[in-house]
């Protein structure tokens, strides 16, 4: 029997699928909960100024899937979602279009004074490894004062991944605001509070219908299909690394490391299944289940060929 693909609710479709619509009272709800819950703004009227889908174009040009959004009030907010990556690679990418949008708000000869700032959120879908925050913002500002004050660029960091960290501590009925939403963004479909709150009801909402549109679904998995094409393509440069002697580390580290990809693709694909029967295989085992799960190999074929 085929197994239920589920899509994240921060792959980059979907998600701009959630906010995208102007006319749509759902999608104005959602995206100014984002933007209150993590930034200062307080918005009275929002507009996503890249409001278009355009889906088939979608495995050409990603960029098109960021929601540009500009307030009443005149301040530009970038809201992108991350599902991997180094963060120092990361952070000078966005600090680049943090600039590149400041001068792209004036011509030569204009006013200086005409500038507004301009917010960048973007919903990383990994861990504070630094801090284990679940926000980091980042802006210009006096180092002795601490003070950012008429600072135009404000880059906010939401690692989703600590949502984990706070549950645990805090407990699930003891979260506030901003972590139910982290914390619905993070579980997706799936989560076992999505229907207590409006935004978790909305996206709910939102999900179902995307996954009944079959061209949306095939260009939001595409999309998660290209992702894990990368690991594996690391994977492959590793396995002839070590065929090639450049990779030394003992056998124990080398399972490991084998075993960490395929948890990490699997609990994307499969989110509510057991992983159990992914303990104490060999390094070879993990291999062969990697390259099934990459080409959609039904699991309990997978599970047959195993030996689970």
């Amino acid at each position: 029997m085929k197994e239920k693909i589920t899509i994240p609710f921060y792959n980059d479709l979907l998600f701009k699928y959630f906010v995208y619509d102007n006319e749509d009272e759902g999608c104005q709800y959602i995206l100014k909960k984002i933007i209150e819950e993590i930034t200062p703004i307080r918005c009275k009227e929002l507009y996503v100024i890249n409001s278009e889908l355009m889906t088939h174009h979608y495995r050409e040009k990603r960029s098109i899937l960021d929601v540009r959004v500009k307030t009443q009030e005149g301040e530009y907010i970038n809201i992108e979602v991350q599902s991997a990556g180094l963060f120092e690679s990361l952070h000078r990418r966005f600090q680049y279009y943090a600039f590149k949008n400041i001068a792209l708000q004036i011509k030569s000869g204009d006013e200086y004074r005409k500038l507004q700032p301009v917010y960048q959120i973007i919903l990383y879908h990994e861990e504070d490894k630094e801090y284990h925050e679940l926000i980091r913002k980042f802006s210009i500002m006096d180092n002795k004062y601490h003070d950012d004050k008429g600072s135009l660029i404000h880059i906010y960091y939401v690692f989703l991944k600590e949502i984990e960290k706070i549950v645990k501590e805090k407990g699930k009925d003891h979260l506030n605001e901003l972590e139910e939403l982290c914390y619905v963004i993070e579980k997706g479909n799936e989560c076992d509070r999505i229907k207590m709150t409006k935004v978790g009801q909305i996206m709910k909402e939102k999900y179902d219908k995307f996954m009944e549109d079959m061209n949306l679904r095939e260009e939001a998995w595409a999309y998660e299909k290209a992702e894990f094409d990368k690991i594996a393509h690391y994977v492959d440069g590793e396995a002839k690394g070590r065929a090639e002697g450049k990779v030394e580390g003992r056998a124990e580290g080398k399972v490991e490391k084998s075993k960490s990809h395929v948890i990490k693709f699997y609990k994307t694909k499969y989110p509510n299944e057991d992983i159990s029967w992914l303990e104490n295989l060999t390094e070879k085992q993990y291999d062969e289940i990697f390259d099934m799960l990459l080409n959609n190999e039904d699991l309990e074929v997978i599970k047959r060929i195993i030996g689970k």
